[in-house]
């Protein structure tokens, strides 16, 4: 892009408008138009080329992108793609419109929320909370994360930021993805195939990878059963990857020793759901990838990416296999 030449129209969710100052004065080429979630529905938007999309409503993205003919690109602030689709976004994926995810801005605090799960478990604090509740002096022997196996499903981005963290507090990673293939901070990397032959390594277990029609209650009764029953399951991927049945089987039987689940098949969680009470559980509202830092984390991944659009080369972030969902 020249000097002179306008630059593209970006659309950007209403929730991100905080952003649009420091876009504005980036890219003082550009036009940065924020849209409300639910509308209206303005001609101005048509002649978009850009996205870059928060919490904008499913029937506010799809007008959109029926009247925005020029759109060739849309990045979204998610670590995933499975709550995207319908049928026009399908179409518009076939017509060559490029769907990116931030590939970087929400593996930090995640990473950090599963250590400190398994801190909190190995330093005995939901016991100590439950003897407090009863105002009990008790002492309890710790267990040392140092030595400790970590097995993360998911060698991504939120994987690695993981395993790096895990291994400079002692621990061993291993990794588990589809292939087996090795990859930088894991100790060693398994397919998914044989994942079950190294469950009974493994202190933790770490669901973190994406949810797809292959992976869907793939962790099942045989899984819990080949961990060991001190190991405990840390779940910041998708809630529809563990079979529920067989997860609070698997803890009020004392196959597991407790898990600590940030996401679910149903969100919110309905009150009535028995996750709420299972025992030596931590129930979080899928929080883990909140944190202070992440706006800017959202608007270094995307000015990144609209760096590359602007050259003529690829964002990054893309679905890699489209035709399993991620």
């Amino acid at each position: 892009m020249s000097d002179t030449t306008p630059g593209p129209h970006v659309l950007i969710s209403e929730n991100l408008a905080g952003m649009r100052p420091d876009l504005v004065a980036r890219y003082p080429r550009c036009r940065f138009t924020a849209v409300p979630d639910a509308g209206p529905l303005l001609p101005d938007y048509f002649d978009a080329e850009v996205m870059l999309r928060s919490s904008m409503g499913e029937e506010m993205f799809d007008g959109i992108l029926a009247n925005a003919p020029k759109l060739r690109w849309v990045q979204i602030t998610a670590a995933g793609f499975d709550w995207v689709g319908g049928e026009l976004f399908q179409r518009r994926l076939a017509e060559g419109l490029l769907y990116t995810r931030s590939p970087h801005s929400y593996n930090v605090p995640i990473a950090e929320y599963v250590i400190a799960s398994a801190l909190l478990h190995a330093r005995a604090f939901p016991a100590l909370r439950e003897a407090q509740d009863r105002h009990e002096w008790v002492r309890l022997v710790a267990r040392d994360f140092i030595g400790s196996t970590m097995l993360v499903f998911g060698t991504g981005s939120i994987g690695g930021e993981v395993a790096w963290r895990a291994r400079a507090l002692g621990a061993r990673a291993i990794g588990v993805n589809r292939g087996g293939g090795a990859v930088e901070g894991f100790d060693r990397v398994v397919p998914a195939g044989e994942a079950r032959t190294v469950l009974p390594e493994a202190d933790w277990v770490v669901l973190a990878m994406p949810l797809t029609p292959e992976n869907r209650y793939f962790f099942d009764a045989e899984h819990f059963a080949a961990m060991k029953e001190s190991a405990v399951l840390i779940n910041v991927g998708r809630g529809a990857l563990v079979v529920e049945d067989a997860l609070v089987d698997a803890v009020t039987s004392g196959t597991i020793s407790g898990a600590v689940l940030d996401v679910f098949e149903e969100e919110p969680l309905p009150a009535a759901s028995r996750l709420w009470g299972l025992p030596r559980t931590m129930v979080t509202p899928h929080t883990s990838f909140r944190a202070a830092g992440n706006i800017n984390r959202l608007y270094e991944d995307f000015c990144a990416n609209f760096d590359r659009f602007l050259a003529g080369g690829q964002p990054v972030g893309a679905m890699r296999q489209p035709d399993l969902g991620y």
